[in-house]
C-alpha cells in the first residue's frame, strides 16, 4: 500500500498535521516553557486555570487539561486555538460528546481545519443526523482527503440514509487505486451485508480471500468469517481461520475468533456491523490505523472515533490500549484494556499485555496476580506459565520460577520449539538455586538451540569462570559473546572480569570502565572496578568504587558485603592467574575474527 502511505504522509506533513499544531506537545521535552500572550487579558483566577492546563498538558494527563482549559474558556481566556485544543484533547481521551459542543463553536470561530469536521461528523452520525454529518464531509477541502477518505466515510453515512446506490456509488471512487483495493473489497462487502444483500457481498468477501496480493488483517477476518457463519458456511468461517492461524505466532486470538463466531446466549452467529455508525466506525479506525507509522496523536484520535461510533470494537480497544502504552500512559492503556470483554478473542491479549505492563514497571505483586488471573482461565498456556516463571524469578522465588519454566516446557507450542529463552531462564533459575549440573544442562540446551547467542555464551562463561572450571571453554564463551555485542554492560563487565582473572589489569581496567559507564548503577560491576583500581595502584578510587558498591541495590544480593567491608579496610592481594591454554584460545579467537 505504498501509494496509500504516500497520500497519509503528504497529509500529515501538509494538512492534518497543520490542523493539530500545538496541540499535542513534545513529550521529550519536559522543560518546555508556558507562555501565554499578553493581549490574552486574563484575571487571574483564569489565568492559574490556563496555566495549571498547560503544566497538565505536558505531563499528559489530557483529562486534566481539557478540564483545565474548559475553565479557563469560562472564566474569559481569549486563545484563538483553544478551542480546537480543547475538542481535541476531548476527543483524544473518548469524551467526544463534550468535544463536539467545543468543535461547533470552534466553526463559529472560523475553524477551517480537518479535524473539527471528523468530530462532527462523528457525533451527527452517533445520532443519527446522516445529512448533518454528509455536509461536514463536503466541508474538507482538501484534494487528498477528498479522493482517499472522504468516500469512504461518506459510503457509510448514504448507508446511514438507506441509499444503498449512493453509498456504492461514492465506495466505487476507490476501485480504481490498486492500492486502496483491500479498503474497496472489505467496506463494499460489509455495506452489501448490512443491505442483505448476501450474494454480492459473498463475492467481495471471497476476492479479499482469494487473493494473495490483498491484504487482510485480523478484524477483517473476523468480519468476514462472521459473515461466512451467518450464512450457513461455517466450515468455510473455520478454514479461513486456520488457514490465517498458521500464518501467525498468536494462535490463542485465532483458536479463540474460531470459538466466538457464535453469540453464546442465542446459540447462533450475529452481525459483527449491523448499524451504519459501526460500519463507519470501520472506516475511521482503518484510517487511524495507516497513521500508527506517521503520528500516532493523530492515529489517538481517529481510533477514539471510531471507539464512539463501536464501543464494541476491541481491535480498536486493543490499538488505542498500544497507543497509550507507547506513549509511556500505562495507567490509562492498563483501563483500556481492561475493557476487553472476557468473551473477546482479543480477551486473552489483552490481559497478558496487563501483566507485561505491571512487570516492566515493576509492580511484580499485580503481574503476578494478573497472571494467575489469566491462568484460571488458560491453565494450559505456554505464555502465561512462562511468564508466571519470569516474576517470580526476578523476585527470587526461584523454587517456583523452576515449576513454572518446567510446566511451560511441556506446553511448548510446535512453533516455540527453537525457542532457547525458557532454556536460558530455566537455566538462570536452577544456577540461583545452587542446582548447578541442572542450571549447566539448560544453559547449554539454550546455547545450542540459540546459535550461542551472546547472552547465554556470555552466562554460562561467567559462571564457570566464577567457579573455577572450564577456563579454556569459559574464556572463549566471554570473547565470543564479547564479540557479538560488544555494547552490552553485563558482557563488558564479564569481559573486564575474565582479563583481570587472567591477570591483564590494564587492558581489563578499559573495559570495566565501559561497564561503568553502561551500569553506573550496579553493584557487581562496582565492585570489579574497585578490584582493577586497587590492582593497578589507584587505591583511593579502588576504595570509593567498593564503598559505592554497598549503596547500590541492582545485583548487590550477588555480592559479599563482609568481603567487600574487608577490602575497604585492608586492601585486596594479587590474585593468582588462572592457568588456561592461551596458544589454544588465540587460534580459537583467530577462528571468530574470520
Amino acid at each position: 500500500m505504498n501509494q496509500i502511505k504516500y497520500i497519509i504522509a503528504v497529509l500529515v506533513s501538509v494538512g492534518i498535521f497543520n490542523s493539530c499544531s500545538g496541540i499535542f506537545l513534545d513529550k521529550k521535552n519536559n522543560n518546555q516553557n508556558i507562555k501565554i500572550a499578553s493581549h490574552y487579558h486574563v484575571s487571574e483566577t483564569s489565568y492559574g486555570s490556563y496555566l495549571a492546563a498547560r503544566v497538565a498538558h505536558i505531563r499528559q494527563n489530557y483529562n486534566l487539561a481539557a478540564d483545565y482549559y474548559i475553565k479557563s474558556i469560562k472564566l474569559g481566556v481569549k486563545d484563538p486555538e483553544l478551542l480546537s485544543r480543547v475538542y481535541l484533547l476531548l476527543t483524544t481521551e473518548g469524551r467526544i460528546d463534550e468535544a463536539a459542543k467545543y468543535a461547533q463553536q470552534s466553526i463559529k470561530e472560523g475553524d477551517s481545519s480537518n479535524f473539527v469536521r471528523f468530530v462532527l461528523m462523528s457525533d451527527e452520525a452517533k445520532n443519527q443526523n446522516f445529512d448533518k454529518a454528509i455536509e461536514h464531509i463536503n466541508g474538507i477541502k482538501d484534494k487528498s482527503y477528498k479522493n482517499a477518505i472522504s468516500p469512504l466515510f461518506k459510503a457509510w453515512l448514504l448507508a446511514g440514509k438507506n441509499d444503498k446506490k449512493g453509498a456504492l456509488r461514492e465506495l466505487n471512487l476507490l476501485e480504481k487505486d490498486k492500492d486502496l483495493l483491500s479498503f474497496y473489497h472489505m467496506h463494499k462487502g460489509m455495506i452489501l451485508d448490512y443491505f442483505n444483500d448476501t450474494e454480492s457481498a459473498q463475492k467481495e468477501f471471497d476476492k479479499i480471500i482469494d487473493d494473495q496480493n490483498l491484504e487482510i488483517s485480523f478484524r477483517s477476518l473476523q468480519i468476514i468469517a462472521n459473515f461466512y457463519a451467518r450464512n450457513s458456511q461455517v466450515d468455510k468461517a473455520k478454514d479461513i481461520i486456520k488457514q490465517y492461524n498458521n500464518k501467525n505466532s498468536n494462535t490463542k486470538m485465532f483458536t479463540e475468533l474460531l470459538s466466538s463466531i457464535y453469540d453464546i446466549n442465542k446459540n447462533k452467529p450475529i452481525p459483527v456491523i449491523d448499524t451504519p455508525q459501526k460500519g463507519l466506525s470501520e472506516a475511521i479506525f482503518n484510517v487511524g490505523v495507516i497513521f500508527r507509522d506517521y503520528q500516532s496523536d493523530i492515529a489517538q484520535i481517529f481510533t477514539a472515533l471510531s471507539l464512539y461510533l463501536n464501543k464494541d470494537n476491541d481491535v480498536a480497544r486493543i490499538s488505542m490500549a498500544d497507543l497509550l502504552e507507547k506513549s509511556h500512559r500505562y495507567s490509562e492503556a492498563i483501563k483500556q484494556y481492561e475493557k476487553v470483554s472476557v468473551n473477546s478473542p482479543l480477551y486473552y491479549m489483552a490481559n497478558l499485555k496487563i501483566s507485561a505492563i505491571y512487570l516492566e514497571n515493576k509492580d511484580h505483586k499485580e503481574a503476578l496476580q494478573k497472571l494467575k488471573e489469566l491462568l484460571s482461565h488458560y491453565p494450559n498456556d505456554y505464555n502465561i506459565l512462562f511468564n508466571l516463571g519470569e516474576v517470580s524469578r526476578i523476585t527470587d522465588k526461584n523454587k517456583d520460577a523452576i515449576k513454572y519454566y518446567n510446566l511451560a516446557l511441556k506446553k511448548l507450542p510446535d512453533s516455540l520449539k527453537e525457542d532457547w529463552t525458557v532454556y536460558y531462564a530455566l537455566g538462570i533459575a536452577y544456577e540461583k538455586s545452587n542446582q548447578w549440573e541442572k542450571a549447566e544442562q539448560s544453559l547449554k540446551k539454550a546455547l545450542k538451540i540459540s546459535k550461542r547467542h551472546p547472552f547465554v555464551l556470555n552466562y554460562l562463561g561467567y559462571i564457570w569462570l566464577e567457579n573455577n572450571q572450564n577456563y579454556n571453554e569459559a574464556l572463549y564463551m566471554i570473547f565470543d559473546a564479547y564479540r557479538q555485542n560488544p555494547e552490552n554492560g553485563h558482557i563488558m563487565d564479564s569481559m573486564g572480569w575474565a582479563l583481570y582473572r587472567m591477570g591483564k589489569y590494564t587492558e581489563a581496567l578499559s573495559v570495566l570502565e565501559r561497564a561503568a559507564e553502561y551500569l553506573p548503577a550496579n553493584a557487581v560491576v562496582c565492585d570489579h572496578l574497585g578490584d582493577v583500581y586497587w590492582q593497578t595502584g589507584r587505591k583511593s578510587e579502588a576504595k570509593y568504587q567498593w564503598q559505592h558498591a554497598l549503596s547500590l541495590k541492582e545485583d548487590a544480593e550477588l555480592l559479599d558485603k563482609d568481603v567487600i567491608r574487608k577490602k575497604i579496610a585492608e586492601g585486596v592481594n594479587k590474585p593468582t592467574a588462572i592457568i588456561f591454554n592461551e596458544s589454544l584460545l588465540i587460534e580459537r579467537l583467530k577462528g571468530l575474527k574470520k
